[in-house]
């Protein structure tokens, strides 16, 4: 989903549980969302759509239920610069080891298939500091293979 389509079903999962609500982004300054379903209406508010998304899926925690859109993925966490330069309205899909790139990015408000893949907010921000300390490891090391493998003069 773009954020100028308009309305979208959006499927909600709690467990084996789904329920399809209709999710529209009803404002950009500040970013609001707005999702009808199950005789409910949640509206958040964030400074960027990302923010917005986080503040709904809290709500909606409450209840045990989670969004089943691409910012509600374990592995998926906006960069500072999509966040500045894009509102936070697409998303990297991370990699253990790897660092973001642009072939990674998706909309954060596209469906996701696999339900797997879903997490609360807590568990993704856990997941995305994971991945920054996995950066670091790997950094590390390759600072460490670099000097391992450095000859010097006095070497025999």
């Amino acid at each position: 989903m773009t954020v100028d389509s308009g309305d979208v079903s959006v499927l909600l999962v709690r467990g084996t549980e789904r329920r399809l609500a209709t999710l529209r982004v009803v404002g950009r300054d500040p970013y609001r969302l707005r999702l009808e379903g199950m005789g409910q209406l949640k509206e958040s508010t964030g400074p960027d759509l990302f923010e917005a998304l986080v503040a709904l899926r809290r709500d909606l925690e409450t209840d045990g239920w989670l969004p089943a859109v691409q910012g509600a993925r374990r592995d998926a966490y906006p960069s500072g610069m999509a966040r500045d330069m894009g509102g936070g309205e697409r998303i990297h899909l991370l990699h253990t080891g790897r660092p973001a790139s642009t072939a990674d990015l998706v909309d954060t408000l596209a469906p996701v298939a696999d339900v797997g893949l879903l997490a609360t907010v807590a568990q993704q921000h856990e997941a995305y500091v994971a991945w920054l300390e996995s950066l670091a490891r790997k950094e590390s090391e390759e600072k460490s293979q670099a000097c391992r493998s450095r000859r010097f003069p006095f070497d025999v």
